[in-house]
């Protein structure tokens, strides 16, 4: 005898039934995101086998200098020797540039804020972006180490009463800014590792650290959720800085990816010498993924960023995404040359293409020689840097190195671009346009921005 199951029908959910699961999902994913973002819409894991394997290449057979035709010899002494020259110029160039100034040394206090963003000396203090010089007495070096001795005590103390994040460790210096701080936490409402940076705030930042531009800046901050900008996910003030939450990223920067460093490393230690120029497909895929994130922040109307290169790129998973957000909004000075996007562009394309940086426009040795095996780079470069009128970033984009580069990340992404409120659009305003540094001119344009906000007018005076 045979039995048969008997086929039991799937009915199709009622709308009501529907609607009800909808609101659950969407209570719950409100009560995972409150006040701040919390986590990264845009990060996605990517492992595939093929990555994981490391394919075996055929051994070369090595060639004797005879078999190479005598036009190969002479165009690579000519590269030797270029790149000799020009790498000796130029660092005699930036050691008469810099102009010897007396020493600072920090002083600690009991206080917070100046234990947090104590500044570290520096014998030969070129500007206020400069990286730290290792030729120094071992005074020097101590009290630098007891000043991040105490940076981190002061900082471990102030998160024990935060419910949130618990401090996993102190980073070493990952940045040219010798008064940054760098660490390491434990979200532990979403159960990840982040990224927090502290940093002071200069005499010339626009922005009051205040309660109210706390919650527009991580209103803007939900605004810029874009594939190619690293995101900040949470923001604090204090007294004298501001502590910077962001997604922990073991890839490193571009700068890390060109030089081939670890990201942990100390970045007076690992980048010396000279990396090695990025594949032509990897040149473009980045480069792309750069002007799509410029032009995304432009049309946000975001104030010029004038912070743009390797440093401030961040590769996760295979993706640039820019950084350094923060350094425009809150008016830190950038790094020389400090050109605009299209500009800083061109020396961005240079550095991934020759692997060193340069601190003027490239000559014309400078793409016939280092640029010999990319005559596409060269020739963007070229556009770039020898026309009267910079091109724009379109114009960049339309180019042939990067005319018709698949960007994946926004094949069906759904990219929210909600409207500002009146505060973060007042906010952007006096970033664009900044009051002169002064303590009695910031109170002035405190005072009267509390005024116009009274009248429901959001007009700044500057006196």
């Amino acid at each position: 005898m045979l039995f048969f199951k008997k086929k039991h029908s799937v009915r199709p959910l009622s709308a009501p039934m529907f609607n009800l699961y909808q609101s659950v999902n969407k209570k719950e994913q409100d009560e995972k995101e409150s006040n701040v973002i919390g986590h990264d819409r845009w990060y996605q894991e990517r492992t595939s086998r093929s990555s994981l394997r490391k394919k075996k290449r055929p051994p070369r057979r090595a060639q004797s200098a005879a078999e190479f035709p005598s036009q190969t010899l002479n165009a690579a002494n000519r590269r030797a020797a270029f790149r000799t020259r020009s790498q000796s110029s130029e660092n005699k160039e930036a050691e008469s540039a810099v102009a010897p100034s007396t020493k600072s040394t920090p002083t600690l206090t009991d206080s917070f804020a100046k234990l947090l963003f104590v500044k570290r000396s520096s014998s030969t203090q070129k500007h206020e972006y400069s990286a730290l010089k290792t030729d120094g007495g071992c005074e020097k070096y101590r009290l630098e180490k007891q000043a991040k001795t105490g940076t981190f005590l002061a900082c471990k103390q102030y998160l024990a009463d935060n419910d949130r994040y618990e401090l996993n460790g102190q980073l070493c210096n990952l940045g040219s800014r010798v008064d940054k701080h760098w660490f390491t936490v434990q979200d532990n409402v979403l159960g990840a590792e982040r990224l927090l940076v502290l940093l002071p705030l200069p005499s010339t930042c626009p922005i009051l650290p205040n309660e109210n531009n706390k919650r527009n800046l991580l209103e803007l901050f939900r605004g810029l959720q874009h594939p190619y900008i690293h995101p900040i996910l949470d923001i604090e003030f204090w007294e004298a800085g501001a502590g910077l939450v962001m997604p922990l990223n073991p890839d490193g920067s571009l700068r890390d990816l060109i030089y081939g460093s670890p990201w942990q490393e100390e970045y007076s230690e690992k980048y010396h010498g000279r990396g090695e120029g990025l594949p032509l497909k990897t040149i473009q895929c980045l480069g792309r993924q750069i002007l799509e994130g410029l032009l995304f922040l432009r049309n946000r109307d975001y104030p010029p960023f004038h912070h743009l290169h390797s440093g401030n790129v961040i590769i996760q998973n295979g993706v640039a995404r820019i950084a350094g957000l923060e350094n425009t909004l809150f008016g830190l000075p950038p790094k020389p040359p400090s050109p605009f996007e299209t500009i800083a562009f061109g020396y961005l394309l240079y550095e991934m293409a020759s692997g060193y940086e340069l601190t003027a426009p490239p000559t014309a040795a400078h793409l016939q020689l280092e640029l010999e095996r990319s005559p596409k780079v060269a020739e963007t470069i070229d556009l770039i840097f020898q026309n009267p009128r910079p091109p724009t970033l379109e114009e960049v984009i339309y180019s042939e190195l990067f005319r018709g580069v698949e960007l994946r990340e926004l094949r069906g992404a759904a990219i929210i671009q909600n409207r500002l409120s009146p505060e973060v659009i007042e906010l952007l305003e006096v970033v664009r346009n900044p009051v002169p540094p002064s303590p009695v001119r910031r109170l002035q344009v405190q005072v009267h921005m509390f005024r116009s906000k009274k009248k429901s007018k959001y007009i700044c005076l500057y006196y």
